[in-house]
């Protein structure tokens, strides 16, 4: 072993010196002096084939904005960043800018950066405050316009890092701190599909939604070798009381103290039922099922075509409830079942996404979508025990409940 790494220090010490020399023939100025500085400078300039950037950043998938319940055009996606450096890595800030007319739309530094940001891979929850040689992380973003007509037509970060790089062979070549601007993306001309609501009646809670960093957003999947973005847009709809309390499993346990439990779930438009599971039993609130696989998670569940290359899916189901077969149309408002606490759940609640395929976690697209009209109350912060509901529910159209936002969905 100690052989093979000798003959590979001096094949690159081979190619170094090959490449410094090249540098000082062509310059015409340069001795024998600090390797890796020439090596830098060479590669900064150009001639030894462009600028080192240890810290790899792409796109996900391209954004479309979609307007969320604070009245804003919100562009939600993934930047993929690979750490090449034989050291950690530390994101100091991200900027999202126009590329045409380099306006800065978004900024994302200091201490904000390790919360919107996740290991790949990484079941911990907790923030990464740096990422390790190798190691593939994740950056969520999410860029707010005032108006649709300001949303660019393409955007593009610059990345400040810095590297903590150890004193081996070799650790002079790497930069200690870099600014990098990439991971360039159109910003797809689409306007989300507008459907009804998937219940009726007062105090759904939005938990898990957009677009924060939650465990919908940051369910990224190897699927058919593809890493995707599954549930980007999925929301888990509880309910509360008119107060805006929510009961949780260290209250109760029993499914029927749980308001939603046993509500008839609706279609959201007219379409074809493609998929029908049933056959799950619900899970004791608060306890998971360790067997669960991950063609379990969703437990008794309803896809539907609802047009357009779109699919809407509902989850957790209550057993025996799920009054449609595959291959029934259905009309928007009609009801497929009632809210139970089957799959991988945690209490009673209906998780509900839109997908471009009717495959629950390996569509290639997590779609937004926005409700024609709902009533917002007001959001619920902490760990779903502080509400600030509003005195009357203020009427909205064509928009997204963003995350711990609670709304009234009337009559279709």
């Amino acid at each position: 072993m100690k052989k093979q790494l000798s003959l590979l220090m001096v094949g690159v010490l081979a190619l170094l010196a090959a490449v410094s020399c090249a540098s000082a023939g062509a310059t015409g100025s340069k001795g024998a002096g600090n390797l890796a500085e020439d090596i830098q400078v060479n590669i900064e300039s150009g001639g030894g084939g462009g600028k080192q950037t240890p810290l790899l950043m792409r796109v996900l998938d391209a954004p479309e904005p979609v307007k969320g319940s604070d009245g804003k055009y919100h562009l939600v996606y993934e930047i993929v960043l690979t750490n090449s450096s034989p050291g950690t890595a530390t994101v100091e800030s991200v900027k999202t800018m126009d590329p045409k007319s380099g306006e800065v739309v978004g900024t994302l530094a200091d201490a904000d950066v390790a919360p919107r940001t996740t290991l790949l891979g990484d079941l911990s929850g907790e923030p990464p405050e740096r990422i390790g040689s190798g190691r593939v992380a994740i950056l969520y973003l999410d860029v707010t316009f005032e108006d649709l007509r300001d949303v660019p037509k393409e955007v593009e970060h610059r990345l400040k890092a810095s590297f903590d790089i150890p004193s081996e062979f070799a650790s002079n070549l790497f930069p200690k701190r870099t600014t990098d601007t990439g991971a360039r993306t159109e910003v797809l001309n689409k306007k989300p599909v507008v459907i009804g609501p998937p219940m009726r009646g007062k105090n759904w809670v939005a938990v898990n939604g957009c677009c924060t960093v939650s465990s919908h957003r940051g369910a990224i999947i190897g699927i058919d070798q593809k890493l995707l973005a599954s549930e980007r847009y999925a929301i888990d709809y509880i309910q509360s009381d008119d107060q805006g309390h929510v009961v949780l499993p260290n209250e109760s346990t029993r499914l029927k103290d749980y308001p939603a439990y046993g509500k008839p779930i609706l279609s959201v438009a007219n379409g074809k039922v493609v998929k029908v599971v049933d056959g799950y039993p619900d899970v004791k609130p608060g306890v998971n099922d360790p067997d669960l696989t991950l063609k379990d998670a969703g437990g008794n569940h309803v896809i539907v075509d609802i047009g357009g290359g779109r699919y809407a899916f509902y989850a957790h189901l209550k057993p025996g409830s799920i009054t449609v077969e595959e291959g029934d149309h259905v009309r928007r408002g009609q009801p497929l079942g009632r809210l139970g606490n089957s799959g991988y759940s945690g209490l009673p609640h209906l998780h509900f996404h839109v997908m471009d395929a009717p495959s629950p976690l390996g569509a290639d697209h997590n779609l937004p979508y926005v409700f024609d009209s709902f009533a917002y109350r007001g959001r619920i912060e902490g760990a779903l025990d502080t509400p600030v509901l509003l005195k009357n529910p203020e009427p909205r159209e064509d928009e997204l409940p963003l995350d711990r936002s609670v709304v009234n969905f009337g009559s279709p």
